[in-house]
């Protein structure tokens, strides 16, 4: 009942849209019907769209437009819908001619309508289904800020050290702790199917920087972030599943850093690769220190790998965050944002980068 009266809410070129049907999973050419419940389209929504006079339009001759552009092979089964339902619709509503690539073709999507706001229609309408499909998928990239710092290591390597020694009658072991080389903020995370989608999704943290990130930053470089205190992602102290360490500003105001990542992931929002966190408006800064998914993992299993068959076991952290509740990992400056393959390693151990970006002034 909750979806029903609480639908789900995309952004679209700058424009909100309420998603009525979501599918739940996406292969190469699944079938699927996003808008067997949706409501009837009206040409004059579409009339005044000022947040898309980016999109290229082309005029065929005198009675023709269209426009073509990149969707990824996996989405496209959901687009032409069960037995090419859904993509008989938007045309049929939209008034326009969409042609699809075949699979095995490595062909962009046309459209042709006979004037440009049919077309742009017709776009935000397989926008909708690639948005709504991309976020149900599992993520392959992530947003992040560097923590690695060696004066940041040195002290998480000293904290792993004391709780290990200390507390190792609470359900603690080694393989719960993140490697050292590996600390970050994680900003948001987004699925990426192929290099079109990295090479757009590199272009929005570009964007991100020059809008949102060196405005902001610009009266307070270099920005030197603390690493102090630790917290826990659930309610029982003695049932967790993530610990992490708070981040803070030191020589600028309070909350800085929060402007800066929630206008990132606000930006990747609108763009349609990003997903509000749990539905909340503002990013949950942390950088995890112990994680119940790690547990047994070895020197050759990834931390973004779950141990199979092995069943998520809380720990008991009371006592860690009694004894190191204001735990200082150190200070370090803000210099690059990442955008981060998820399953991916670099030489130094950190994440393989897809993008980077400084913060620093251009």
């Amino acid at each position: 009942m909750n979806d029903v009266l609480k639908p789900e809410i995309i952004w679209i070129e700058g424009r909100c849209y309420r998603l009525n049907d979501p599918i739940t999973n996406v292969s190469a050419f699944q079938e699927q019907d996003l808008y067997e419940t949706e409501v009837p389209y009206n040409a004059n929504e579409d009339d005044n769209d000022e947040d898309e006079d980016n999109i290229e339009i082309k005029k065929v001759d005198d009675s023709r437009y269209c426009t073509s552009f990149h969707v990824s092979k996996h989405y496209l089964g959901s687009i032409i819908g069960k037995k090419g339902a859904t993509v008989s619709r938007i045309g049929r509503d939209t008034k326009t001619d969409i042609k699809i690539p075949k699979q095995g073709e490595n062909k962009d999507i046309t459209i042709y309508g006979v004037n440009e706001s049919s077309i742009k229609a017709a776009r935000r309408r397989i926008n909708i289904i690639v948005m709504s499909s991309r976020m149900k998928q599992t993520a392959t990239h992530f947003i992040s800020i560097p923590m690695n710092f060696p004066n940041i290591i040195k002290q998480f390597e000293n904290f792993k050290a004391s709780v290990l020694r200390e507390f190792s009658d609470c359900g603690l072991e080694e393989s719960l702790f993140i490697r050292a080389e590996k600390l970050h903020i994680t900003v948001g995370v987004m699925c990426l199917m192929d290099n079109e989608e990295r090479l757009t999704a590199s272009k929005l943290l570009t964007e991100a920087r020059d809008k949102y990130i060196v405005p902001l930053l610009q009266n307070y470089l270099p920005l030197k972030i603390r690493l102090k205190g630790l917290s826990y992602m659930n309610d029982d102290p003695k049932e967790i599943h993530v610990l992490y360490g708070c981040v803070e500003e030191v020589n600028a105001p309070s909350g800085l850093l929060q402007q800066v990542v929630d206008a990132i992931v606000t930006h990747y929002y609108k763009a349609g690769f990003m997903d509000k966190e749990y539905g909340r408006d503002n990013v949950k800064m942390h950088v995890t220190l112990l994680n119940s998914k790690y547990r047994g993992r070895t020197k050759n299993v990834d931390e973004d790998t779950n141990v199979r068959n092995k069943k998520r076991e809380t720990f008991d952290g009371s006592q860690i965050l009694s004894k190191f509740s204001d735990y200082d990992f150190g200070t370090i400056e803000l210099n690059d944002i990442h955008l981060s393959q998820r399953k991916s390693m670099g030489p130094d151990g950190y994440y393989q980068s897809t993008c980077i970006i400084s913060c620093n002034k251009k």
